[in-house]
Order: structure tokens, then C-alpha cells, then sequence
């Protein structure tokens, strides 16, 4: 698959996702300004917790990429549910999941996860944004 169509179903195997979210989430924890966020909406502390969430995302982008349908939740709800999450945090989140993906992955494997993940993170990125909107108002984007 090519960066080009990120919703392409493309190869990759369910423990490539397990590794990849494991890993993301190690570099999260250790992120001076999302590690914080995360531990307030996870758990203070690397535990049951987090293997909890890091199992529920795993799922969600073996959904997202075709792998199986056994994901149940609404990422985007959740993310705009939660007050401490701003649209500019993005951005690095993004990069920071890109990096880890060409860290843990192919190249090939890392480019359409990213491609999808950068999809996925916009819209995420726009519903934040609205939160709390008034119609015709402009975005508050902080």
C-alpha cells in the first residue's frame, strides 16, 4: 500500500499492532507535556491499567486496518470528553506515534499506519476543536 489511499486494508499482523501500541504508550508516559494528560485519564503509573488501554488500542487499529471488527468504542468521543486534550497537542502526539511506528515497523508498515494515524488524528483534531463551539463563532483553538 501506498501512503496515497490510508484506509487501503495493508500488511501488517496483529502482534506488529501489539508492539507498535506498547511501544507508543512507553513513549507517551515518558513525554514531559502527553505523559502527564495520559496519566490522568489512564492511571498515574505504568500497570494493569495501562495494559488495560494499550489492549483497547491495539484493537482499535486492528479495526482501523482491516485486521478484525472486534474494537467497541468511540475514540473521538472520548478525546473531546476530555478537557486536558487541546487541538495543538496533536501535532506532536502525531510525530510522536510516526516516529515510533518507523521505530518498531517496516518502512513500508510505518508509512501507512502513519498515513492513516495523520487521517484519523485530523479529524480527531477538528472535533476537539468544536468542543464547546458556538455555531458561526470562530475556533477556539486553545
Amino acid at each position: 500500500m501506498t501512503a496515497q489511499n490510508p484506509m487501503q486494508k495493508f500488511d501488517i499482523a496483529p502482534e506488529d499492532i501489539d508492539r507498535l501500541v506498547a511501544a507508543f504508550y512507553e513513549r507517551i508516559r515518558a513525554h514531559p507535556k502527553l505523559g502527564p494528560i495520559f496519566g490522568r485519564a489512564i492511571a498515574p503509573v505504568d500497570g494493569p491499567d495501562w495494559r488495560a488501554h494499550e489492549a483497547k488500542i491495539a484493537s482499535f487499529w486492528r479495526n482501523a486496518i482491516g485486521i478484525d471488527r472486534a474494537y467497541d468504542g468511540n475514540p473521538t468521543k472520548a478525546h473531546v470528553a476530555n478537557t486536558d486534550i487541546h487541538p495543538g497537542m496533536f501535532s506532536t502526539w502525531l510525530d510522536l506515534f510516526a516516529d515510533t511506528a518507523r521505530a518498531e515497523l517496516t518502512p513500508a508498515q510505518a508509512a501507512s499506519i502513519e498515513a492513516l494515524a495523520r487521517r484519523i488524528g485530523e479529524g480527531m483534531r477538528y472535533a476537539v476543536t468544536q468542543r464547546g463551539q458556538v455555531k458561526g463563532e470562530p475556533p477556539k483553538l486553545f
